[in-house]
This record gives C-alpha cells, structure tokens and sequence, in this order.
C-alpha cells in the first residue's frame, strides 16, 4: 500500500521575497519595493507546494530546520497539506533562509548556501537527515535534490532498489543520482554556472548527448523562456516555451520539475512531460508570490491543451 504519491529529498528553506515596482536598479540607487512576503522554499519546498496544490500527497524529507526556520516551513505545511514529520529541528542552529529580489525579467538571491556547504565539506558538518528507506517505498514517484552528497545518493539507490521512478536536477553527467534518475532537469542558470564550457546552443547539444551516453533518463536542458532541449541516449529534440504575461520567475525551475514528477505519476510520454512541465512553469511565471498562489490543475491542463 502507497502511503503517499510523491517522496521529495532536498533543499527546503525559509524565503523572503520582494517584488520590485520597477526594473532591478543599478548599483548605488533605489529601488521600490512593490510586495513583500515570507514563506517556504528552495528547491524540494517549493516542489512540494506545487505538487500538492495539483492534488498529489506529498513527503518531504531534507536538510535541518532551525530556529529562526522551523515554525514558518512547519506551519505553511500543515495548510498545504504536505508531510513533513521527518524534518528535524536543530534549536543550535538558525536555519537555512535566503532572501530574493525580484522585478519581471530576473531574481537576485542572497543567502549564506556556500558557507553551508563549506561546513559540510571542510569541517564535516551535516545539517541535512539521511532519507528513510520506508518513505521512498511508500511512494509512486520522487524528487531527489542532488545537493546532500552521500545521503543522495543512498536515496536514489533506494528508488531504483524499490521501482520508484525520480527526478532530480542540476547536476554533472556521470554522477550516481543521475545514472539512476528517471528525468534529469539541468537549468541553463546551472550550466552557466558550473559547465560554461557547454553554454551555447551547439554546446548543449554536445551536452544533451553527454548526459545520454551516461543515463538511460530523459535529459531535459531548460533555457528560461527559451527552447527546451531534450531527449534520450543521444537523441535531440526541442520544445519552444509557453509564451505568457510575467509577473516574477522566481519558482519556474522548481516548478518545473515539480511538473516532471506529475508527469510521471500520470505516466506520461517524453514529449507530454517535457510539455506538461513546461505548462507548469509558465503559469507559476504568471504568480507572485508562487508559493502562496501556486499553479492549480486546470491552469496548467488549459496551457498544455493550447
């Protein structure tokens, strides 16, 4: 018996948001702020958000809450209807929270992830649980965040050993979530970033079919509002994206896989699950904040029909 329809390990954190009236000013101006809201997100969070307001039962699972963090992600998840019991509280610690400048065309965030990886990786520090073999058995389809070292991994292989098909997101052909993934979503903000070598349109291509000499997965190359690329072992195939009035991007990633993990569920072809998942992402770019006012199921089935 399923006790849940989606198992996500990952990131989750405290946000705070400001949308700006304007463009993002230059350095040395002002900027005014037309909203501001705090709630859960990152990665997993806000996966979950969008999962559940799409009617899947979610279980969340991932790095330590803290005290300035616990209440806010603990609450906000009740009222969504998204379990979160596994999460635990490190009352030492302040918790992981970012903030995020946004206008229509970009976001800025300010956190301190680097200095909470540094403490993981030169002082051994883990802020973040080991995933529970029964939680990934109770679900039908997973998302795992890549970001946890070994206890990825070990969550991965816990989906592979018990058929639980899953997505994961933003990391280098080769690596072990990725041999075992059933969809790989890698964002064009991720290549920029960390495979700049790849970072133009034939240099994604030569990527595409990097991922697929390394992973049976579908491998989806996402590019903001441009063309999706995608495919498997090797082959090539585009998707343009949803054209739509943008009120803030902040989320459209993590909706996006959101939307390929439903698109598993629904056992969707490749070409329906890149489109589905895109539809997803080009409503949550219609909301702000997105995880106060995430995608609904008839949004996203009206984009995906069009």
């Amino acid at each position: 018996m399923k006790n849940h329809d989606v198992y996500l390990y990952g990131m989750i954190v405290r946000s705070t948001a400001f949308l700006l009236r304007g463009a993002y000013p230059q350095a040395n101006m002002y900027g005014e702020i037309k909203e501001k809201h705090s709630f859960p997100g990152g990665e997993t969070g806000t996966a979950g958000t969008v999962l559940a307001s799409l009617g899947c039962k979610v279980k969340m699972d991932g790095n330590y809450t803290g005290y300035d963090t616990d209440a806010v992600i603990r609450s906000f998840y009740a009222g969504a209807g998204v379990d979160v019991s596994r999460l635990r509280l490190d009352p030492g610690y302040e918790g992981t929270e970012d903030y995020i400048i946004i206008d229509p065309h970009t976001r800025t965030i300010l956190g301190k992830f680097a200095s909470y990886f540094e403490d993981y990786y030169q002082r051994g520090i883990i802020r973040w649980n080991t995933p529970a073999e029964e939680d990934v058995k109770g679900a039908k389809a997973a998302g795992i965040d890549p970001f946890f070292d070994r206890q990825s991994a070990l969550a991965a292989r816990m989906c592979r050993e018990h058929n639980v098909p899953f997505v994961t997101i933003d990391e280098k052909p080769g690596r072990e979530v990725c041999r075992l993934a059933s969809v790989v979503a890698v964002s064009g903000d991720y290549i920029r970033d960390f495979l700049p070598e790849y970072n133009s349109g034939e240099g994604k291509r030569r990527l595409l079919k990097e991922y697929g000499e390394n992973t049976g997965a579908l491998v989806i190359l996402t590019d903001g509002g441009g063309t999706v690329l995608y495919g498997r072992k090797g082959e090539i195939r585009e998707a343009p994206a949803f054209k739509v009035d943008v009120v803030s991007t902040l989320g459209a990633g993590d909706t996006f896989k959101a939307g390929c993990i439903y698109g598993l569920l629904r056992n969707l072809n490749d070409d329906d699950l890149v489109r589905y998942a895109s539809a997803c992402a080009a409503v949550a770019c219609t909301k702000f904040p997105l995880p106060l006012h995430p995608p609904e199921p008839d949004e996203v089935e009206r984009l995906f029909k069009r």
